[in-house]
């Protein structure tokens, strides 16, 4: 009898984890239909402007060749999920 218990939690587990991952992607794609969800801020408190302004000045950056490539990807991809937009 304990298997099949096992085998229901394991699968309350999983179906669980495609829930919230599911959610995770709607919300990040802005197709969230809960009236009442508050957006969150940005992780380190700054504005969709200064994020907007960090992209710029870095993407500025990375085009005089001030930085390599694998750190001007990086910091995009930093600033991308702040802003909550998928990194490509």
């Amino acid at each position: 009898m304990g298997r099949g218990s096992e085998s229901f939690q394991k699968r309350q587990r999983e179906k669980n984890k495609r829930e919230r991952a599911a959610a995770k992607q709607a919300r990040r794609q802005g197709k969230v239909d809960d009236p009442f969800e508050v957006e969150e801020a940005p992780s380190n408190g700054r504005s969709e402007a200064e994020l907007y302004e960090d992209f710029a000045l870095l993407s500025e950056k990375f085009q005089a060749g001030d930085m390599d490539e694998e750190t001007y990807e990086q910091r995009r991809a930093e600033i991308f999920e702040q802003l909550g937009l998928e990194v490509h």
